[in-house]
Formats: structure tokens, C-alpha cells, sequence
């Protein structure tokens, strides 16, 4: 009896715990050409939750996987990355996708333009 309690007291907690993981909310980028800096905020409201965070931030140019970024605890609800890729020109195209350690993703992608 004590192992079907301890069973679904288990179930229930994890079902919680999956019904609380939500993707990031938001994802965005730009690419400053005059320095070859792509700038990537990544917003994921997690309240401080140490357990539940960004995992995992990738980058790719032109369809190529250039940078993956392991991630192993979130500072805030919102963090900033900041990446020096110097073969990035004007027409390029970005995708940046950001992943929760427990469900869900969120993505970015944009051409850069050379700013005003």
C-alpha cells in the first residue's frame, strides 16, 4: 500500500512539474556588422527556480551550426549573450534557438541588414 501511495504522490509531482515548463517566451537578436557582434536576450520567466532554466542556446549562419552553448543555471528571467563572429556580411541569415531543460523551445531567425 505504501508503494502505490509513494507511486502516485511521484506521478502526480512530476505531472506538475512537466504542467509548470514552458518554453521560452522570447527570443531576439541583432548582428552589429561594424563589429561583428551578434547580440541574443533570451527571456524564460522562471521565478528563481533553480531546477528549470535555458539548457541550451544555438547558433546558426546560413543554415550552418556555428556555436551551441551549454547553459547550466538561469540568472534571471531574461539573459544576454554576446557573440563575435567575424565572417557574418550583409544578406547573411541567423537562427538562433534557445531550449528549456524541460520542455519547449523558442526560435529566431532574421537577415542581416547593415544598420541606419
Amino acid at each position: 500500500m505504501r508503494r502505490i501511495f509513494l507511486g502516485v504522490f511521484l506521478l502526480l509531482f512530476l505531472m506538475g512539474s512537466i504542467a509548470m515548463a514552458h518554453p521560452p517566451s522570447e527570443v531576439v537578436a541583432e548582428f552589429d556588422l561594424e563589429r561583428n557582434v551578434l547580440s541574443v536576450e533570451v527571456t524564460h520567466t522562471v521565478g528563481g527556480d533553480p531546477i528549470h532554466f535555458i539548457e541550451k542556446l544555438t547558433v546558426s549562419h546560413n543554415s550552418k551550426e556555428i556555436i551551441v552553448q551549454q547553459i547550466s543555471k538561469q540568472l534571471g528571467d531574461s539573459q544576454t549573450f554576446l557573440y563575435f563572429i567575424p565572417e557574418v556580411e550583409e544578406g547573411d541569415e541567423i537562427e538562433i534557438i534557445a531550449v528549456c531543460n524541460i520542455f519547449g523551445d523558442k526560435s529566431f531567425k532574421f537577415t542581416v541588414e547593415e544598420s541606419e
